[in-house]
């Protein structure tokens, strides 16, 4: 049995005391040619007598370099050759980026892509874990990412070091500059990524520009940043698990498409995890970790729990209800309602005042006793005759179907859909337009006209002034 390096000897007690690797593994390496993957599979060749590992090398070609990713994938193929391993080579078109979703970057869709080749690998090899060669300093620039984007714990937890189902990063606890002086003993190469150079990608620019700069108040940043994900990621599981102990003890029902709670039970958890109970809500519907976004998060919050009872709201394929103190979270059907992937219905109180949640704006109503109004036309500003429409409004969004009579057109009927074409309102933007309805119909498509058969005429007594304004802006 060939002696281990110290380097290789120190990692092999890490990797047992954590549990990453057990003895007879087959392990699926992800090998890019870099110097962290190239590293890794040597670490790992090292260790197979010593702990009967039976090791596969992948290369996932991305097709987005050309000619430098073909002559990373032979460097690799050659690697594994003289290391007598498998390898497999897995193609994923990225170039036409006709897979990438609304507001997902390309490196985003390239790594699920990318793990999903990996799993495939692992499936068809028959492999017990896939390792890859994230290290120290790559925990460090998550971190400080998630710091960036305002992320919560979950985020500052930065990557674990064994990820469900069978993914392992054995280098977590490594640096790179250790990375480097390891393969130079080993009189090792490795391949350079020239898109690292790049500073259009906002990960690059943070390595090249803003960690060395922090290294000036703290040389020892990123073993600090790796220290600071390990301690929040231990308060995050456990805050995990007291919000899973929290929401069965707020559920009244639950179902394969249906949670219900208590409301009032809810509102003795601490904010904190509340927050957690809703994303746990939403990710035992949807059967993946929860899309939802802190705002998001926070108007289900305060108008689905604090809100009146009858609001209602959908949210990345769920329809969250309250009805007195029950709060209803049900999976939507595929294929319906996927046009409108944000909605709200709000009960409103008027006169009074309302927060619109989908672009938080804020409708204000109140009732003068005159007929006198601008001659000007103000869009952000609608004036009703009161005592036309009862007052048990609702502030919604528009639904297929919905009609009314636009001011000014002579009382004609119209379509709000056809009223949003010819008003060039982005499909995409409808669901954000709030309708203010009253039993007898919409008075007031918000922001952009009234209803000709709520009026102010000569006859009128009371003047209904409805008005919204931006998100933050008081009178």
């Amino acid at each position: 049995m060939p002696p281990l390096s110290a380097f290789e000897h120190k990692l092999l007690k890490d990797v047992r005391q954590r549990g990453l690797l057990s003895p007879g593994d087959r392990v699926v390496v992800a090998v890019s040619g870099g110097a962290d993957s190239t590293a890794l599979l040597q670490v790992l060749s090292s260790w197979r007598k010593h702990m009967d590992l039976t090791l596969a090398v992948v290369y996932v070609e991305h097709g987005l370099r050309g000619e430098e990713s073909l002559e990373d994938a032979t460097f690799v193929e050659q690697l594994a050759r003289q290391l007598a391993l498998p390898f497999f080579l897995r193609r994923i078109d990225l170039k036409s980026h006709s897979d990438k979703r609304k507001g997902e970057s390309v490196q985003a869709v390239a790594r699920e892509r990318r793990y999903a080749a990996l799993q495939a690998v692992a499936r068809e090899w028959e492999g017990t874990r896939i390792a890859v060669g994230h290290t120290q300093d790559d925990q460090a620039e998550t971190v400080l990412l998630s710091m960036l984007r305002g992320a919560g714990l979950a985020g500052l937890s930065g990557m674990p070091a064994q990820r469900e189902p069978c993914v392992i990063r054995p280098f977590l606890q490594v640096s790179r500059s250790e990375i480097l002086q390891y393969l130079d003993e080993k009189c090792c190469g490795f391949r350079v990524d020239s898109t690292n150079a790049s500073t259009k990608y906002t990960r690059n620019r943070l390595r090249r520009e803003l960690i060395p700069m922090l290294k000036t108040f703290n040389p020892n940043l990123v073993s600090v940043l790796s220290r600071q994900a390990a301690i929040l990621r231990a308060e995050h599981q456990y805050l995990d698990e007291v919000a899973k102990s929290s929401l069965e003890s707020v559920e009244i029902a639950r179902s394969k498409d249906r949670v219900v709670w208590s409301r009032s039970r809810f509102l003795h958890v601490p904010v904190s995890i509340q927050r957690r109970i809703i994303l746990l809500t939403v990710e035992a519907l949807c059967g993946k970790p929860s899309p939802l976004g802190f705002e998001t998060v926070e108007t289900l919050l305060q108008h689905a729990v604090h809100g009146t009872s009858g609001s209602s709201g959908r949210f990345a394929g769920v329809a969250v209800a309250r009805e007195y103190d029950r709060v209803t979270f049900a999976k939507i059907p595929v294929g319906r309602h996927s046009r409108v992937q944000r909605e709200w219905s709000c009960v409103w109180f008027f006169p009074g005042s309302i927060q619109w949640p989908v672009t938080g704006q804020t409708i204000e109503g109140k009732i003068k006793a005159t007929k006198t109004i601008p001659s000007r036309r103000n869009d952000s500003v609608a004036y009703l005759d009161a005592d036309r429409f009862s007052h048990e409004l609702v502030v919604r969004s528009w639904k297929p179907g919905d009609y009314f009579f636009p001011y000014g057109m002579g009382g004609r009927r119209k379509k709000l859909q056809d009223f949003f074409s010819d008003a060039k309102i982005h499909q995409a933007e409808r669901s954000a337009v709030p309708l203010v309805v009253a039993p007898e119909g919409i008075l007031w498509v918000g922001g952009y006209r009234s209803d000709h058969r709520f009026r102010v005429t000569e006859e009128t007594r009371r003047v209904a002034v409805v008005r919204i304004r931006a998100a933050g802006r008081t009178a």
